[in-house]
């Protein structure tokens, strides 16, 4: 980032708990990239929009936290994500004030604001129970254990992430197409996966998917045993 010449640097973007592989950043990786936007005088975009769903050992940084990181930090964050409501689009920005009245100016032209039956919906909910976040946490754990512990005795090679709203795998060998290997699974079980491709032009992924957990866990577990059926009888 320093050598580069292509065109000028605005900002970096920070994705952690990260989409696809559900990466979480730690303190020292975040201080780098703190230490690079104070150097070349950086705005950060920090998405956090899966940090309730961190169950690792590193536990979730904000950059925005780090020294001298707030006044050039938006954090973007969603309580769709959070409360299980993505189709409901409700999210904010946080940060310093002359960002946000940027943010707002373009949210005003592009949306005006969220549907207000829907936030009247997550108002009513938001503060009725104290222990929603470490529920949610324990809950996706659970999920995470049981998918994971499923998929590796189906010969998936699991990415250990520290997160669990998504699961990033290797495919079973001897497969190494994870969008016919996902065909496949679609034709025969039912079940759909999110190739590695779809993230990235490198082949370096080919053989890799992203698993979403977050559904109730017999629809988890109806989805395991069609996967077993399914590879088993392939």
């Amino acid at each position: 980032m320093k050598t580069r010449n292509q065109y000028p640097l605005a900002a970096i973007i920070v994705c952690t708990p990260a989409n696809p592989t559900g990466k979480v950043m730690n303190e020292t990786e975040l201080k780098a990239i703190s230490n690079v936007a104070r150097e070349l005088d950086l705005m950060v975009i920090s998405d956090e929009v899966y940090e309730h769903y961190v169950t690792g050992p590193d536990r979730h940084i904000s950059i925005a936290s780090l020294p001298d990181m707030f006044e050039r930090t938006i954090t973007v964050n969603s309580f769709s994500k959070s409360w299980n409501i993505s189709g409901w689009r409700l999210g904010y920005a946080f940060g310093p004030e002359d960002y946000i009245a940027k943010i707002n100016n373009a949210a005003n032209v592009i949306y005006v604001c969220p549907a207000t039956p829907l936030q009247s919906a997550l108002a009513t909910v938001l503060m009725s129970d104290p222990d929603y976040y470490d529920n949610l946490k324990t809950s996706f754990d659970t999920k995470r254990r049981f998918v994971t512990d499923a998929l590796k005795n189906l010969g998936f090679e699991i990415f250990d992430s520290g997160s669990a709203f998504y699961i990033w795998a290797r495919i079973p060998e001897p497969y190494n197409d994870a969008v016919e290997f996902n065909d496949m699974l679609i034709r025969k079980a039912g079940v759909g996966m999110t190739p590695g491709s779809a993230f990235a032009d490198s082949s370096n992924w080919d053989a890799f998917m992203r698993i979403c957990i977050a559904r109730e866990d017999e629809v988890l577990n109806r989805a395991v045993e069609k996967l077993r059926s399914a590879l088993i009888n392939e």
